[in-house]
């Protein structure tokens, strides 16, 4: 876990009319709202576990300004019928996409009012987990081939990040496609995956009620941000019957 204080920083660059900001939102307005919504989770996680509030929040926000280089690959960004990876190779989509993490990186890194442990923490979000849509798409039976090249995350902080960047992209994914059934299922089967690919393995917890205490509140807050639709049981009946 960070023990490092909060910088007292002339300039909030958590303010809409920081620069970084407005680059992300006006070039890449989904990536955006991304960010928005994993520095909420964060935010929240923070509080609930004593953390660093200040910079998990600029963390969530900047995790993946790296995207405003090439915003159009990145499917937050795109239209319902916009996908320029069809007309890539997989491989050539894969190359695109890890890029992210290193542009993140250069930009932060060269913005002095960003805590370099916030640098840090952004630079390892993705771990070195499997593009599995680029993966699949190869044909390829070597997995290891579509993983990111970055180092798994070193801190409880770190870890976080790349929780919440997965949860928020797997729940806002499934709640569009009317596929999102249990928040506490979704959580769950994601920090699992997580684990099962030792990608948490550097991650130490002061209490294993951490975990516990974590769970909570991501089932709160991604219930709050992504409610499961309700199924129409009339509706549902009468398609049963047409059918039939």
């Amino acid at each position: 876990m960070e023990t490092e204080n909060t910088m007292d920083m002339a300039v909030d660059v958590l303010d809409s009319n920081y620069p970084l900001m407005t680059t992300l939102r006006e070039k890449a307005p989904g990536t955006y709202a991304h960010g928005k919504n994993v520095a909420a989770l964060l935010e929240a996680l923070g509080s609930e576990l004593d953390l660093d509030v200040p910079k998990l929040k600029i963390a969530g926000y900047y995790h993946d300004i790296g995207k405003v280089v090439d915003p159009k690959y990145f499917s937050e960004n795109q239209t319902d019928d916009e996908d320029i990876h069809k007309d890539l190779t997989p491989r050539l989509s894969y190359k695109t996409i890890i890029s992210h993490v290193a542009d993140t990186t250069c930009i932060l890194i060269n913005d002095e009012n960003i805590p370099v442990s916030v640098v840090r923490w952004c630079s390892q979000h993705h771990g070195t987990t499997v593009l599995k849509y680029f993966f699949v798409k190869s044909k390829n039976k070597n997995a290891d081939t579509y993983r990111y090249p970055t180092k798994i995350p070193s801190t409880l902080e770190a870890g976080l990040l790349m929780l919440c960047d997965c949860l928020e992209a797997k729940c806002r994914s499934l709640y569009q496609s009317d596929k999102l059934v249990n928040i506490e299922e979704t959580v769950d089967s994601t920090l699992n995956d997580l684990m099962a690919d030792q990608q948490l393995d550097d991650i130490e917890l002061p209490k294993l009620s951490y975990l516990r205490r974590m769970k909570m509140v991501l089932y709160r807050e991604l219930g709050s941000m992504y409610k499961p639709k309700r199924v129409d049981y009339d509706k549902a009946h009468e398609e049963a019957e047409a059918l039939e």
